[in-house]
């Protein structure tokens, strides 16, 4: 019994200098993970492809014709539940030619390049999962949904780029 005891202090005596560093582990993780997302050559392709068009090849979109920038403003979706929902299900991506697994890589390549610095502390990437359970709901209305959104971030303090489709 007592070999077994030495072993068990052994083991965590090794655990726990592990433990103390994991934050800064977490850290070199998540920045890991943003620039692996980030560098995916398949995804700036798809991006490029079916996003670029209206968004911009630097993330900027159109003001004057009401598509949205997604420079340091896009990570702020992912901080709620419904913020990703929308950003799957906004038309443009929902009704692409992509596959979830595609899509899901695009939505997290545009989080990594454009909004890296709006993304929380905990986030957690797009799976092809998440994106085929909610992308065949279709908005009944997608400018109120935005808006809904935007008044849900502000209340955190928060405010993403300006969309000004429908307004005046």
């Amino acid at each position: 019994m007592s070999g077994i005891r030495a072993g068990l202090l052994s083991c965590l005596a090794l655990a726990l200098p592990a433990a103390a560093g994991a934050g800064e582990t977490g850290s070199a993780r998540h920045d890991g993970l943003l620039e692996s997302m980030g560098a995916s050559v398949s995804a700036y392709k798809d991006y490029m492809l079916n996003c670029g068009g209206c968004h911009r090849y630097d993330g900027e979109g159109v003001s004057r014709n009401a598509v949205p920038s997604f420079r340091n403003s896009i990570g702020l979706f992912t901080r709620l539940p419904e913020g990703r929902e929308y950003m799957i299900r906004v038309p443009g991506a929902a009704q692409s030619q992509l596959g979830n697994a595609e899509l899901a890589d695009v939505l997290n390549w545009m989080v990594a390049n454009y909004s890296p610095g709006e993304l929380a502390p905990d986030f957690r990437p797009f799976t092809a999962g998440e994106v085929g359970a909610a992308r065949s709901y279709r908005f009944d209305d997608v400018v109120a949904a935005r808006r809904r959104l935007e008044a849900r971030l502000r209340q955190l303090g928060l405010t993403p780029a300006p969309y000004l489709y429908g307004s005046n």
